[in-house]
């Protein structure tokens, strides 16, 4: 009997331990499932952050191009001397409107290229565009008189430069480095301005694309 009640017993504790297994074995799956889900919902966060990240992007690089895009068909008109200005507005851009940054983007213009700068969530974004022809980030009324203070003549058809056409070249290119900050919310004039030289053969002209508010 005694030997009996020890079975007995032996066998309670054994089905309780089963038990106990099985409610272990429960809650390390439902702890694991859990912890999938954590990881599965971050990941597809992480991933919607990314993509929203990169269609960023993609808008900057689009409307760095679309302005890349304006000046050099400027560059590359042949216009006259006294064509008007030619107005740009990112304001006026559907893709910039529609952007997260419309508020939050810096426009950069140097000699070589245009930068913008633009933050969104937290995040930076940049994209830069070099420029096909010879650009200088300030208006007329700066080249002409940049020009009279280093060569005494301003360089207009009027009082041509009597230099080598080089050393102007190198003189408004190190005038033109350095980059002018320009509002996406405001009119940015893009204009065709040619420089008149006096050489040995008489008075040629080469010409410049003004970028400037």
């Amino acid at each position: 009997m005694i030997e009996n009640m020890r079975l007995g017993k032996a066998c309670k504790i054994k089905k309780l331990s089963a038990e106990e297994s099985a409610w272990a074995d429960f809650l390390i799956s439902k702890a694991s499932l859990v912890l999938s889900s954590v990881v599965l919902f971050a990941a597809l966060f992480q991933m919607a952050a990314g993509l929203k990240d990169l269609e960023a992007q993609e808008e900057l690089d689009f409307l760095a191009r679309d302005f890349k895009a304006a000046v050099d068909e400027v560059g590359a008109g042949n216009f006259p001397e006294d064509t008007e200005e030619i107005s740009y507005r990112f304001d006026e851009n559907e893709v910039f409107l529609a952007s997260p940054f419309r508020e939050n983007m810096e426009v950069h213009v140097s000699g070589e290229y245009v930068h913008l700068k633009a933050e969104s969530g937290g995040e930076n974004f940049s994209a830069a565009r070099p420029f096909t022809f010879r650009v200088l980030p300030f208006n007329e009324s700066e080249l002409r008189g940049k020009l009279y203070k280093r060569f005494g003549k301003d360089g207009s058809k009027k009082a041509p430069v009597s230099a080598d056409f080089k050393e102007i070249i190198e003189f408004l290119k190190v005038s033109g480095a350095e980059e002018a900050l320009l509002r996406a919310d405001e009119d940015i004039s893009i204009k065709k301005e040619f420089v008149y030289i006096r050489g040995s053969e008489g008075v040629s002209a080469f010409d410049y694309v003004l970028v400037y508010q």
